[in-house]
């Protein structure tokens, strides 16, 4: 148990050992820390918590300690308060700092007040944890080691004027205990990838150590004794603001701290972090300036994911937020466009096309829809076993009558493809954003090519592509003789936002969309392409063991027999879209706009009434409140959730509720009259 007392996590025999104070005021919170330092390899932690701040200095003047943890919401002191009086109580032990907000500017404020370090609470792994301790304490023993020498140094030169008897045996003294903060500095240098210097202001002159050059992955000497080689290092875009930074460091008469780029002799980039502290000469003039040099690029690099991982969180709250209200609006436009043919049989022909172009933009308007959310959130789609030359042919079919005629497409689509397990609304859009890419990258037009075979992969194949395994794939080729792809962005266009395309014209997760589906299918992309002459792209999807296809259902046989249903929705208008569609399918409807309208309904009718439609997303009492009432006055009736949302965690919210089937809007006829007949 952890409490006030100490709790020892025991590691292998041998590993160093670790005395750490742990103040956190939530229990809860205590335990899961002493969880994660159990299963730590890295150190031998003994942990000793206390809930209030007056407890944790008392603690500190009872026994030593290497590092702190400090939570800086506690019961007896709030913020940077907590932190300035423990670095006022142990101003040698290192500080981590925990909170539950990310925030940025208190980050910065808690490392200005002494902190070594500062996590979110809701972000810490195993991995994390230990690596932050860990750094606290070498950064620690480092600043350390580095004072110990600085106030030798200052003393040295206090001494100067002592009787030369004692001068000398001081001097000897120095030097030894010189030598030991030396190996003490250089073992911290070396744990930490941290590097140090030393400026001789008034000469101009230079000392760095072997573990600073190693960092920017130069041979000793290689920096001589100024720093305009080491300025050279630095990246073009930083090394003016670095300088000139440098220089206002000494005419403010005050240490530099900064980070910048750099360039490995190898072209890699890296980031490092400078902090100095300034020293004077007896007349008050700048003379020193000493500091470190730490290695910080997995730090940015974490920072650059995070704020990746925010944009993309951000990218599916704002999706969630509009896709119910405009898969609502698609929802009555495509259902219509379905049954105008119904009621109206003798359409001319221009009409007829007229209304095939509206239902195809009511898809391709709920395709984007659902291509941001599956990006943001993840959905889940409906495997079948299909064969890609009939999904193929319909999608040339349909750029065929929307691509300029400056572009002319061919194809070869063999008829006996293997046969695949796949979604095929994803798999659509997979090829649909290839094909418009394509059409982008010709906009003087060009030939755009589509082919399609089967290929038993090799061990060979597999070495050259390490996504692959050594069995069936169909390979899908799409082909332009477009502008192509530069090579010094070849790879990063699947990456997220990424695109090349004027603003408004291209939102950056066609690509990477279809990346996402394909890997998704187990399968994988290679791209090949020559600046100016076009681009393949080949898109392998894992061949399917099953050798029958599953047909769809035809619309006849998904008539109803008088069956009741009621629909519940709060848009008038797809309540009567969805009547008229089931009503031409000799089913019976009821229709409700609200929650206590529904309810009413189904008292009146809930002999008679077989299923009911709900949409789970209505302001006042929603389906998801509407059904447990139901289900009481008739526990055995079938419901179906409708939503302008699909994602994973939506369906599995309404499962939990208690409906058996999902019907994401919009939807088309078949559809809903599929879903039903299951329940029927």
């Amino acid at each position: 148990m952890v409490g006030d007392r100490r709790t020892t996590i025991k590691e292998s025999v041998g590993q160093p050992f670790v005395n750490m104070l742990l103040v956190e005021d939530n229990q809860a919170e205590a335990r899961l820390f002493q969880e994660i330092l159990k299963g730590t390899a890295f150190k031998r932690f003994d942990l000793v918590h206390v809930k209030r701040l007056w407890e944790a200095i008392a603690q500190l003047h009872k026994e030593s300690f290497d590092i702190i943890l400090l939570d800086l919401t506690l019961p007896d002191s709030q913020g940077l308060e907590s932190l300035d009086s423990l670095v006022q109580q142990a101003p040698s032990l290192p500080i981590v700092v925990l909170t539950n907000t990310n925030d940025e500017e208190l980050a910065v404020q808690a490392v200005r007040h002494g902190a070594q370090d500062y996590l979110v609470k809701r972000n810490i792994t195993q991995e994390l944890l230990v690596r932050s301790l860990r750094y606290a304490i070498q950064r620690k023993q480092a600043a350390e080691a580095l004072r110990e020498a600085n106030e030798i140094l200052e003393l040295r030169v206090q001494e100067r004027t002592h009787e030369l008897e004692t001068a000398n045996k001081r001097l000897k003294q120095e030097i030894e205990e010189r030598q030991k903060v030396q190996e003490r500095l250089e073992l911290a240098q070396k744990a930490g990838k941290i590097g140090t210097f030393e400026w001789n202001i008034q000469t101009n002159t230079v000392t760095w150590t072997a573990e600073l050059k190693a960092l920017y992955g130069l041979l000793p000497g290689s920096f001589g004794n100024h720093y305009d080689r080491w300025l050279q290092t630095i990246h073009p875009d930083d090394r003016p603001k670095i300088e000139q930074d440098l220089w206002q460091a000494v005419q403010q008469e005050q240490g530099l701290d900064t980070e910048f780029r750099i360039t490995l002799p190898d072209g890699d980039t890296r980031w490092i972090a400078v902090k100095t502290s300034l020293f004077h000469d007896h007349e008050g003039r700048p003379q020193r300036m000493i500091g470190i040099h730490m290695d910080i690029t997995e730090k940015k690099q974490f920072e650059t994911q995070f704020l990746r991982a925010q944009r993309l969180e951000s990218l599916g709250t704002l999706a969630s937020g509009i896709a119910h209200d405009l898969n609502n609006v698609f929802t009555p436009i495509l259902a219509i466009v379905q049954l105008l043919p119904l009621r109206f049989p003798n359409l001319n022909e221009p009409t007829q096309q007229m209304l095939k172009s509206l239902e195809t933009s009511a898809h391709r308007g709920s395709e984007l829809v659902k291509q941001i959310l599956s990006f943001a959130r993840g959905v889940e789609g409906k495997r079948i076993n299909l064969q890609v030359h009939h999904l193929l042919l319909e999608s040339q079919a349909m750029i065929e009558q929307t691509f300029p005629k400056s572009i002319q497409i061919q194809s070869d689509i063999p008829s006996d493809l293997w046969t695949i397990a796949a979604d095929v609304t994803q798999l659509h859009q997979v090829f649909m954003n290839l094909f418009v890419n394509a059409r982008d990258a010709m906009p003087n037009g060009g030939t755009l090519s589509i082919t399609a075979m089967n290929q038993q992969l090799d061990a060979q194949q597999v070495r050259i592509h390490p996504e692959a395994n050594a069995e069936a794939y169909v390979v899908v080729s799409v082909t332009d003789t477009g502008v192509g792809i530069p090579s010094e962005i070849l790879n990063r266009i699947f990456d997220p936002f990424f695109t090349t395309k004027e603003i408004g014209k291209g939102t950056g997760l066609g690509l990477s969309a279809v990346l996402g589906i394909v890997k998704s299918h187990g399968g994988f992309v290679d791209v090949h392409s020559e600046f100016g002459k076009g681009s393949t792209f080949k898109v392998y999807l894992p061949a399917s063991q099953a050798t029958d296809l599953d047909v769809p259902d035809e619309l006849e046989l998904l008539f109803g027999h008088q069956e009741l249903i009621l629909v519940v929705d709060d848009e008038m208008a797809i309540c009567q879209v969805i009547k008229t569609m089931l009503e031409s399918y000799d089913y019976r409807v009821l229709t409700a706009h609200s929650g206590n309208e529904a309810i009413a309904l189904f008292q009146a009718h809930q002999t008679d009434i077989h299923s009911v439609l709900l949409d789970i997303m209505m302001p006042g009492m929603d389906g998801l409140a509407i059904l447990p009432i139901l289900q009481r006055l008739k526990p055995d009736i079938q419901a179906i959730a409708m939503s302008g949302i699909y994602s994973t965690e939506v369906v599995v919210q309404a499962e939990k509720q208690g409906f058996q089937r999902f019907l994401p809007k919009p939807f088309t006829t078949k559809d809903l009259l599929k879903i039903i007949r299951v329940e029927i």
